[in-house]
């Protein structure tokens, strides 16, 4: 039993550092962060690129067609370099994101022609319709080699392309524009037929990777994260669509027969239609505080071996539009702190890779048919949210006297974190940092207002105590 008497404010704050602390290891874990952009292929992707950089992004997700890099059908599909081919703007921007000490996570989609099932409808998206596995594999193998740090580049004799390490089979498998069918009608029943499709094609594309690249990672397809409520729609809820593909049931046991699946980190895409903190009203759907949903998921196959190993968690897209460009977005204030606030709560369900869509703004004016996204408007100059990514702080619990603030360490060194009060900035606890890794901080926050932090000569923005 303690028997020195103590203030009672600062009793309160010993007793919320006790209650709120996290583990060690929890608060040492890094966030990786990046933009998905297609600027990023685009002739200005260098300035953009060298603002990734400056703002403390650690990779870019280069989105590429499948159909587009073999628009014809390749007589040595595995062979980088059969003249059916066409790495020409992959080599570019794979090239320009390395040299800026970027890491490319290549994300593959659409099927050629030649690679889709038989009987496409008319309403079907190209590339979507049953796309062949086999062939899918042979390809991910000639991806796998092109990319592995040893192959001649063709635009600079005597150099070789780099070394891309990471990989994501298709995108948002769980929605008919990209892969079709859903579901098939049989006696009169729905069966959930894109799982199945997605399966074939993830674990052929992680077999042909890692034939190339044993140690290469292998992500799944990022889901959307909104179902029908009904069998027979244009799109399986997320939830629904793993345990489809994990080979699980209902209550997340095993499907017999159903095999297993091949993959390093499950994606997801958990765009909200509120804030960070808004749950998805459907038990399948997976908004950004849902991840626990997949988490539980992903585990239960995990244990079944219907996903074998360990596997991480990754968020490869998200975002909220905002003013002024599109004038229906949210306040470039409000974008900022839902960036840091979905980094935080996304970070602390496990997830540990999130990239940001995007970069900049597309133009205007048919907003509804664009994204206005970007930590950057169309114009190039910096929203609030360029800064929050940069160094995000957010705050999630709080007593009357403390408070517990969240952070993602821009560099490696001390970190002040700084309360206002009575309109000016006081210091409230200094502690260390690590590059790009996560602190989790009990501070006092008595007659305080706002929070922020600072490292060097960077500070972030503030955070709301009240």
């Amino acid at each position: 039993m303690l028997r020195t008497r103590c203030v009672l404010a600062a009793c309160a704050t010993l007793l919320a550092s006790w209650l709120f602390a996290p583990p060690p290891a929890a608060a040492a874990r890094p966030l990786s962060i990046g933009y998905l952009d297609g600027l990023f292929r685009a002739p200005e992707a260098p300035v953009w690129l060298d603002r990734a950089a400056a703002q403390g992004a650690d990779l870019i997700r280069l989105p590429a067609s499948w159909g587009g890099l073999a628009p014809s059908r390749p007589s040595r599909p595995a062979d980088p370099a059969d003249p059916a081919y066409d790495w020409a703007d992959l080599d570019i921007a794979v090239k320009a994101a390395t040299s800026r000490r970027l890491a490319p996570l290549v994300s593959l989609t659409s099927a050629p022609a030649w690679a889709e099932g038989p009987g496409r409808p008319a309403d079907a998206s190209p590339g979507s319709w049953r796309p062949d596995p086999v062939a899918f594999g042979a390809f991910a193998r000639a991806l796998g080699r092109r990319y592995d740090g040893s192959f001649p580049d063709p635009a600079s004799p005597g150099a070789t392309l780099p070394r891309v390490r990471s990989f994501q089979p298709w995108n948002e498998p769980n929605l008919e524009r990209y892969i079709a069918p859903q579901w098939v009608k049989r006696n009169g029943k729905f069966t959930a037929t894109s799982p199945t499709i997605y399966r074939n094609l993830q674990n052929a594309f992680t077999k042909g990777i890692r034939a190339a690249q044993p140690k290469a990672v292998v992500a799944t397809a990022g889901t959307a994260p909104y179902g029908d409520p009904f069998p027979g729609g244009s799109r399986i809820a997320p939830a629904l669509f793993w345990r489809g593909v994990l080979c699980l049931n209902a209550k997340l046991k095993r499907v017999r027969g159903c095999g297993s699946v091949a993959f390093d980190a499950l994606a997801h895409h958990p765009y909200s239609v509120g804030g960070p903190k808004r749950r998805a009203l459907n038990a399948d759907d997976v908004s950004v505080p849902d991840m626990g949903k997949l988490t539980r998921i992903l585990k239960a196959a995990e244990r079944a071996r219907t996903a074998p190993g360990r596997h991480r968690l990754w968020v490869t897209e998200i975002s909220w539009d905002s003013k002024p460009d599109d004038p229906n977005g949210l306040s470039e204030r409000t974008q900022a702190a839902w960036l840091a606030q979905s980094f935080m709560v996304l970070w602390r369900q496990g997830v540990d890779t999130i990239t940001w869509f995007q970069v900049r703004d597309a133009p205007g004016p048919d907003y509804a048919a664009t994204a206005q996204s970007g930590t950057y408007r169309f114009n190039g100059r910096p929203k609030l949210s360029a800064r929050a990514f940069a160094f995000p702080v957010a705050v999630e619990r709080r007593t009357r006297s403390a408070a517990r603030v969240w952070l993602r360490a821009p560099a490696s060194g001390p970190v002040t974190l700084q309360t206002r009060r009575g309109g000016a900035w006081k210091t409230a606890r200094r502690t260390a940092g690590r590059r790009h890794g996560v602190l989790e901080v009990t501070i006092a926050t008595k007659g305080g207002t706002a929070v922020r932090a600072r490292q060097g000569a960077l500070t972030s923005l503030s955070a709301p105590l009240r």
